[in-house]
């Protein structure tokens, strides 16, 4: 019984014992093969030790990916908004010069004066609307989260 005992304890303390090799051998048509077996003409192969890596927390790595998605979003919805509100910036500014301050030039076709007016009143109504756009994308844009957070 005590030397069952004693048996476990030395395989136990010297587990390189049991490590086998890697055997690579070449035969006269040039095959390759690699064994564990060691053969008559077989070289043993020393291999690098083998790399382990630890296991990463995929809950971590989700949050991450989750919160990059999110940010892409944002980034996305702010580039909308900015070019939308060029767009209405560059609109406005055209009916403004076109506006002249409520004294818009006649053209061909206002011959009759009550056709003047109502371009003129036309494109006042267009600047508010205009103007109120910008103002509402311009809160929209500030809505956003920021970058940071």
């Amino acid at each position: 019984m005590k030397r069952n005992y004693f048996l476990f304890i030395v395989l136990a303390c010297f587990p390189c014992l049991t490590q086998s090799s890697v055997y690579k051998q070449i035969d006269e048509h040039g095959n390759v093969t690699y064994s564990n077996i060691p053969s008559n003409n077989a070289k043993r192969v020393d291999l690098p030790p083998i790399v382990v890596v630890p296991a990463v927390d995929s809950k971590d790595i989700d949050e991450r990916i989750t919160k990059r998605r999110e940010f892409a979003k944002i980034e996305e919805q702010r580039e909308q908004i900015e070019s939308k509100i060029a767009e209405e910036e560059k609109r406005l500014n055209e009916i403004k010069n076109e506006y002249k301050d409520g004294v818009p030039d006649r053209l061909g076709s206002e011959r009759n004066y009550q056709r003047y007016l109502d371009r003129v009143e036309r494109l006042k109504e267009e600047i508010n609307v205009r103007e109120k756009n910008l103002s509402i994308l311009k809160k929209e844009l500030q809505n956003l989260p920021d970058k940071s957070k």
